[in-house]
């Protein structure tokens, strides 16, 4: 009888652990993405930043360096947008003052520093993140120092700014604006113009 007994709870207990096996449950895609804030809105108190993510291909150093070039693409396309703007914001000044001055070119010099500088730029973070339920790696690449970019781009532009317009004009540089705001603020003075 006993044996019975012991067979019987034996024979419940596995049973009981079989049902109460649960199958993985799937989530949704949104609540499946993991990633760093600074992926969406990369940012540097004193300098540029870019983010790039590219799908990992199980190989470290070729994805790592794949998302580092995209990230510098990204910050030689902000200085080049940044340059622009200044040479808007210059040639407007130069004419609100009456003055006769050829155009400002920081754009046409813009690319030159930008490649001087990206040399200088560094990854911050890199981090695996989940984005479109794909393995991704990603990483922030910072340009600390934008002041020796803007001296540069002032230097090989041939400008010869007043005191207090090189000021203003930095600040400028500077500000955190996104891509979107400076390609706004580039629209708004070509139809000024």
């Amino acid at each position: 009888m006993i044996k019975k007994y012991v067979c019987l709870v034996g024979a419940m207990a596995l049973l009981t652990a079989c049902s109460s096996t649960h199958e993985p449950q799937s989530t949704p895609l949104s609540e499946n993405d993991s990633v760093p804030s600074w992926v969406f809105l990369p940012k540097h108190e004193q300098g540029l930043a870019s983010s790039s993510c590219v799908m990992w291909t199980g190989n470290m150093a070729a994805s790592r360096a794949q998302a580092i070039a995209n990230a510098r693409a990204d910050l030689a396309t902000q200085i080049n947008t940044k340059a622009m703007v200044m040479d808007k914001l210059v040639n407007e000044q130069t004419q609100q003052n009456n003055k006769t001055q050829t155009s400002s070119n920081f754009a046409q010099v813009s690319k030159q520093v930008a490649q001087q500088n990206l040399v200088g730029s560094t990854p911050e973070e890199v981090v695996f993140a989940r984005i479109d339920d794909q393995k991704q790696l990603c990483v922030l690449v910072v340009m600390k120092d934008t002041k020796v970019v803007f001296d540069k781009l002032l230097e090989q532009s041939g400008k010869n700014l007043d005191p207090n317009d090189e000021v203003a004009l930095y600040s400028e540089f500077r500000a955190q604006k996104t891509m979107e705001q400076l390609e706004a603020e580039l629209s708004s003075h070509k139809q000024l113009n």
